[in-house]
């Protein structure tokens, strides 16, 4: 399936005005790009926008964004519409949902789903009280009152021109396939789903679902719980302002790398309230740009080697700090391994990255076990499975911080080291393993 047909114009399934919506601005974003961007994302390169004669307001919405590739067509409702044999994308213009839940509507099984050319298939969510009543699969009947059809729906292009022709209604399209066993459903899976209304408090709505989404993203228990709390308050003060999350990125790291700066002129604790600042923080490039829309694998090296210009400021600032106020030469010492493993650790995680994955973020290398595990796992690595939590940098810089307070230099750097020497010795058996493994087939592109 190539095509999808976005309807912002005539009326929805629950015969809500479709035309009101495109122009709704959530998430920095107009209501219209964030579907047509979701559309793309979920692979189909050619869209027909239908819109009321005379309307030309969603054209200026899309000029100039430079993530739209598709291939745009413009249409409006009441004229003929030419649309090739075969099935379609429908989708009504006030759906707010993922890239993922259209992919899943659309394949079946991994192959696209068939559909004749005088049927419908509608994704639904199925409850006790939902408005279509279905049996082994076919939509049985319809009430007029209630609402669990998502508003996206696939239907052949011939099914589609009659209804665009005769001002499109899609409750009014479905109802008449519904006594001829025409309509298909399929249950709603794979994201969140909404559909825009006419409360005025919708695109709000609307936006609360998309953050509230992007908060379940993060990866362990105190990002989810502790640092969340601060970090989404602050995206959504983010969105709001014209910097993009490359620019955040680098913001949030001229903070981190202060953290160096304090560490090396005798300020250990606020060195670490930096360093934590800057990983609370660091969540929130992802945030902006996942409700942005504006996530790229760009973006990711963005962040990830943002993110190793804050640890190199605290592996050299630390030992500055513990020797200008002790002079004991095992400070540089430590610094000075310290730093070695560091660089070791950044040259062949950046390799990693990009000779066996897809991904920009440092957090894929976890996914190294998936390549060197295939049989045994050495007691080493059973080790450094237990212990490796810790080494998540929201876990290390809530440490560190507990460390600068209550042990000082000698307590933060002993760490340091100890975390280092594990971290290299797990990288020694990854590289030794993955001799065996072929780049070109690994299973984490």
């Amino acid at each position: 399936m190539d095509q999808a047909i976005l309807v912002a114009a005539g009326t929805g399934i629950e015969d809500e005005c479709l035309s009101s919506h495109g122009s709704e601005v959530f998430g920095a974003l107009p209501q219209i790009k964030r579907l047509v961007i979701t559309v793309q994302r979920a692979g189909i390169k050619r869209i027909t926008i239908i819109t009321e004669p005379g309307d030309n307001s969603l054209k200026d919405l899309l000029h100039g964004d430079r993530r739209i590739e598709s291939e745009i067509r413009w249409h409006e409702l009441g004229s003929e519409l030419p649309l090739e044999d075969g099935p379609s994308l429908i989708l009504q213009s006030n759906l707010v949902t993922t890239p993922k839940a259209l992919l899943s509507f659309i394949h079946t099984d991994g192959s696209e789903q068939e559909i004749r050319e005088d049927e419908v298939t509608v994704l639904v969510e199925i409850t006790e009280d939902a408005w279509i009543k279905t049996d082994t699969g076919v939509v049985s009947d319809m009430f007029s009152t209630g609402g669990r059809a998502v508003g996206a729906f696939i239907a052949s292009g011939t099914l589609l021109d009659k209804a665009v022709t005769d001002s499109m209604s899609i409750k009014n399209l479905v109802q008449e396939l519904v006594p001829r066993d025409k309509v298909k459903y399929k249950r709603f899976e794979n994201g969140y789903w909404m559909r825009l209304d006419s409360e005025q408090d919708s695109p709000k709505r609307a936006e609360e679902l998309i953050f509230t989404t992007v908060g379940k993203t993060a990866t362990g228990w105190i990002s989810r719980n502790i640092n969340s709390r601060f970090s989404l308050p602050t995206s959504r003060l983010l969105v709001k302002t014209p910097l993009t999350p490359n620019m955040i990125s680098v913001l949030i790291n001229i903070i981190g790398s202060l953290c160096g700066v304090f560490y090396a002129i005798g300020h250990p604790v606020i060195g670490a309230l930096c360093l934590h600042a800057a990983t609370i923080l660091d969540r929130c490039d992802g945030e902006v740009a996942r409700v942005k829309l504006m996530e790229t694998k760009k973006g990711e090296w963005v962040d990830t080697i943002s993110d190793q210009f804050t640890m190199l400021s605290f592996i050299i600032g630390v030992p500055i700090g513990y020797y200008f106020i002790s002079n004991n030469p095992i400070a540089l010492v430590l610094g000075g391994i310290n730093l070695s493993i560091f660089v070791f650790f950044v040259i062949w995680s950046f390799y990693f990255l990009t000779r066996y994955t897809n991904s920009g973020s440092l957090v894929a290398y976890f996914e190294v076990d998936k390549l060197v595990e295939v049989k045994d796992t050495s007691y080493m690595r059973k080790l450094i499975k237990i212990v490796r939590p810790i080494g998540r940098r929201n876990v290390y810089s809530m440490g560190f911080l507990l460390l600068a307070i209550f042990g000082g230099y000698p307590w933060v750097l002993g760490a340091t080291t100890l975390g280092a020497v594990m971290f290299l010795l797990h990288q020694l058996e990854d590289i030794i393993k993955l001799r065996k493994v072929d780049p070109d087939t690994s299973n984490l592109k």
